[in-house]
């Protein structure tokens, strides 16, 4: 873990805080260079809320494999995206599929990048949450050669040409891109669209 160094600086996420066993407190965390560790409350020196960016410094224990978070340096709090109950549950949904299909302690970096870009989204108010939603899972399928072609396979599944483009945009354009085209009111079919393409997306997940 860590390379074996005493020292480790990186920056990373809260994914979730988990009670195991006899009440025992874990913190999962993605991490820049190391993917998804676990750390328990006594090892853990600071703040524990979800979804809070910061930069993490661990120290190795002595005489153990054990690390402990030496100093936790908030960069983003990510305060925005607890603005509704749908942000909320979506970000949820993303560190728990993390945890579950993510290989314990094996780093990916590029994956981490594409989970923050879409927490801003999320926490961008005008952006609705089932854009980021779709872009972060397909994004993801996508870096780990998941994702089929977007324009072929939602043409199987009785997409529209104008609903397909639209994915695609939204897929390929950076955030700043996708927060210039939702500026504003979003119709109905635009959120059906991103909900239904956000479940198949899911469902590439579930096949690994």
């Amino acid at each position: 873990m860590f390379n074996g160094e005493n020292f480790l600086k990186a920056k990373g996420v809260t994914l979730a805080r988990e009670i195991s066993g006899e009440n025992k407190l874990w913190v999962r965390l993605f991490i820049q260079g190391e993917g998804v560790v676990s750390l328990s409350s006594k090892n853990f020196k600071g703040d524990s809320e979800p979804f809070v960016w910061a930069i993490y410094t661990f120290r190795k224990m002595a005489r153990s494999a054990k690390y402990l978070v030496d100093d936790i340096d908030v960069k983003d709090d990510m305060l925005a995206l607890r603005r509704s109950r749908e942000t909320i549950l979506t970000a949820q949904k993303w560190a728990s599929l993390l945890i579950k299909y993510m290989p314990h302690e094996q780093p990916d970096d590029d994956l981490l990048n594409i989970l923050y870009w879409n927490m801003k989204l999320l926490a961008t108010q005008s952006v609705p949450y089932y854009v980021p939603a779709w872009r972060f899972l397909w994004q993801w399928i996508h870096s780990w050669g998941l994702a089929p072609e977007i324009e072929d396979f939602f043409r199987t599944k009785n997409f529209s040409m104008d609903d397909i483009n639209l994915l695609v945009q939204i897929f390929s354009l950076n955030a700043e891109g996708v927060i210039k085209i939702f500026t504003g009111q979003i119709n109905d079919r635009v959120k059906n669209i991103f909900i239904t393409a956000a479940k198949l997306a899911s469902k590439f997940l579930q096949q690994i």
